[in-house]
């Protein structure tokens, strides 16, 4: 068929398009639901995995939390006994009645019972009974053996489910040993009691049927969560003990002993061996939550079937009635050659519109891109400005909610700017400093008095480990083109500030305090010289400048102490220390270990040299050209050695001395009230053919530097004022 105005072809096209059109419009959206599917398929698939996956995970996490509860449970239970077991009562020759009653009011807050049980295996005390109680053959052979091992070991020990012979009562006995002199005197013991762990694994018990327990080294149920008269005392199935001996944690699937098949996880105690908790809900549980989630899934796939055909259908109506207008408008042009209708230059309708179309496309597309180009290029500046900032910099709205997180508060708070965006700033501020930040900016934007915001102040911020850190904040509000109120919130990290300041803190006090020792010892040294006598002025004048010099030594050393040795060369330096003799060789030399001395132990032994070399110098060795002093130590601090720091002053070469002295002179009383009164040791005088030897032993824990030292000298404030 030809046109009889141009010849060309006529074509049907009105039925050609409606037909095929809205037909393609259909299988096109058939053929894409097609993978869909398959992908939603899959995704069910994993989904399925997933929730297994969570189920399996929340029942390990259970297990998890009420191990760490029992382990704590235990470990408030050992900790209640070491601090019984050190109970002066229980010393040689103790009171074991009023050792009575303090046990007793330990065991009333644990609700359970606290007995004493001597090396042999015979129970000496038990708070179920009166304090003169006596006992014999009260104790199971079980316990018995587990105080054995206790006395053996001298360890702490968790016996395993036993019932109780004396309340009854089902129970795991917690013993601990009573040290006294390095050996084990008493075993001392407390009842765990399953009732009390039992309704504490109750308040974690699981949903729809599921139940807590807590198994024993033997495999018996020491506690549930449910029915646990019922329970407590049977003995677990076969595979939930090999499951749990294969390692720390995990899940478990089988029958219980009821026949149900369960999943159940379980998590080993540490500490007590072969003990574990399980937590277990029946699979029947587990399909039933999973069922409906699957039928909303199948439904809604459905649902999204039916609807996106319909939407098909009436998207292709919508699609074809613009089409057939167009080809209207085409047929009658061709029809009447143009005459019919007034047409533009160039292209006919049809083609003008898509024209324009198009052409308004790609204008709106080139302008659209030009202003995102614009606006990418302003905000990748401004988002170096603010990831290059020293300062974290956080912008919320009027909520507190924030908006924006720069890297220097990724670093300072420890979040990603993913997970603080979204989150209240007060997440960044200690629980002190939230409702007085919270208060502030609400009264800002009440009334615009400005207590919070354009203010600097000091505050404490929180961390993602919840860990503090000393911050500067500065809050300032902007309004955006809508109106609408932003804060953003300046905080500087000042902790090497805040650390400085209590360093330079430290240091004045300590300072201050070394200054008022070194006072009160040259008031005690000048109260203490009789005023008559101008030798023993100089003589003072002498044991002034000693401190001087021991002063010096630790200000060196930052205050820290200071070596044995560098001591005793400071100090005897003005007693020829290091120079030779008329024979050669040294006038005093030196023979030890390196022994580092707390602060403050130093001037004592110091103090100590300086009066031995003073005496040596009048009356002993030093007092002649050929006299030499041997000045040697030893540390006792290893295992099976006396923990005491040994000084031994030997000279030769000196006067003879055929008795000891008739009377003691200010220095040897000096000497006597330091090591005995200030360093708590002992001082023991020689007088051997050679010369004068002087033997000093004092606790390693009072003079070496160390926790036992620093622990000491701060426990003795007093005795170190009156030995001054």
């Amino acid at each position: 068929m030809q046109s009889p105005e141009n010849g060309l072809p006529a074509f049907p096209l009105k039925q050609i398009k409606l037909r095929g059109l809205r037909a393609h419009i259909v299988a096109l959206v058939a053929a894409s639901l097609l993978p869909a599917f398959a992908v939603g398929g899959i995704a069910v698939w994993a989904a399925v995995g997933s929730y297994r996956q969570a189920f399996d995970d929340r029942l390990e996490g259970t297990a998890k939390a009420l191990a760490s509860a029992v382990e704590t449970e235990i470990a408030s239970h050992t900790l209640a006994l070491f601090t019984l077991a050190t109970a002066r009562d229980l010393d040689r020759g103790g009171d074991l009645a009023s050792f009575h009653e303090r046990a007793r009011q330990v065991a009333a807050m644990f609700s359970t019972r606290i007995f004493l049980v001597a090396p042999g295996g015979s129970l000496l005390l038990h708070t179920y009974f009166p304090a003169d109680a006596e006992f014999a053959d009260r104790q199971q052979r079980e316990s018995i053996d587990m105080a054995r091992q206790v006395v053996e070991t001298g360890l702490p020990a968790i016996g395993n489910l036993l019932s109780g012979q004396v309340t009854g009562r089902w129970v795991a006995p917690v013993y601990v040993p009573v040290i006294r002199d390095g050996q084990v005197t008493y075993t001392l013991g407390i009842a765990l009691e399953a009732d009390r762990i039992s309704r504490m694994l109750a308040g974690h018990a699981s949903r729809d049927g599921g139940y807590a327990s807590l198994v024993d080294g033997n495999g018996r149920i020491m506690a549930r969560s449910t029915e646990p008269e019922r329970y407590v005392g049977q003995t677990v199935r076969g595979w939930v003990t090999d499951g749990a001996q294969e390692g720390e944690a995990g899940t478990l699937r089988g029958p219980n002993r009821s026949g149900i098949e369960i999943v159940t996880a379980f998590r080993r105690i540490p500490g007590a061996a072969g003990w574990f908790v399980t937590v277990a809900e029946p699979l029947s549980t587990y399909h039933a939550s999973l069922r409906g989630p699957l039928a909303m899934l199948a439904i809604g796939g459905m649902a999204a079937v039916v609807l996106a055909l319909a939407v098909a259908v009436w998207i292709g109506g919508r699609v074809l009635r613009p089409v057939d207008w167009l080809t209207q408008k085409a047929e009658r042009v061709a029809s009447t050659s143009g005459a019919a209708e007034i047409m533009p230059a160039g292209p006919p309708v049809r083609v003008q519109e898509f024209e324009r179309l198009r052409a308004a496309v790609l204008q709106a597309h080139v302008a659209l891109r030009e202003k995102a180009q614009a606006v990418a290029v302003g905000e990748a500046r401004l988002r170096a400005i603010l990831d290059t900032a020293a300062d974290a910099i956080v912008v919320t709205d009027e909520r507190g909610t924030m908006l924006s997180f720069n890297r220097a508060a990724e670093a300072t708070f420890g979040y990603t700017g993913s997970e603080a965006v979204g989150q209240n700033i007060a997440t960044l501020i200690c629980a002190d400093d939230d409702a007085h930040h919270d208060v502030c900016l609400a009264t800002y934007l009440q009334t615009s008095e400005r207590k919070a915001v354009g203010v600097g102040r000091e505050v404490e911020g929180k961390r993602k480990d919840d860990s503090l850190v000393p911050l500067d904040l500065s809050i300032s509000d902007w309004q955006d083109a809508a109106g609408e109120r932003f804060f953003t919130a300046i905080m500087r990290d000042i902790s090497a500030r805040k650390a400085t300041e209590a360093r330079q803190d430290i240091l004045v006090r300590e300072v201050d305090h070394r200054a008022k020792n070194i006072l009160a010892v040259v008031q005690s040294v000048l109260r203490l010289t009789p005023r008559d006598q101008p030798g023993a002025f100089a003589a003072a004048e002498t044991r002034v400048a000693g401190l001087a010099r021991v002063h010096s030594l630790l200000a060196e050393g930052g205050w820290l102490g200071a070596d044995l040795r560098a001591v005793a060369e400071r100090e005897l330096a003005a007693f020829g220390a290091g120079s030779s003799g008329v024979k050669g060789g040294p006038m005093v030399s030196f023979e030890g270990p390196p022994a580092a001395l707390a602060p403050p132990a130093v001037q004592p032994l110091a103090m100590v040299l300086h009066e031995l070399a003073t005496n040596a110098a009048k009356h002993g060795a030093l007092s002649t050209p050929g006299g030499r002093v041997k000045v040697r130590w030893i540390v006792g601090r290893r295992k099976g050695e006396d923990g005491l720091l040994r000084l031994r002053w030997a000279e030769e070469g000196g006067p003879s001395v055929a008795c000891p002295p008739a009377r003691r002179g200010f220095g040897t009383r000096v000497v006597e009230a330091t090591v005995r009164g200030q360093l708590g040791g002992t001082v023991e005088r020689h007088w051997e053919r050679t010369g004068l030897v002087v033997e000093i032993a004092v606790p390693v824990a009072r003079v070496l530097a160390g926790a036992e030292a620093a622990a000491s000298a701060s426990a003795n404030p007093e005795r170190r004022a009156s030995a001054a």
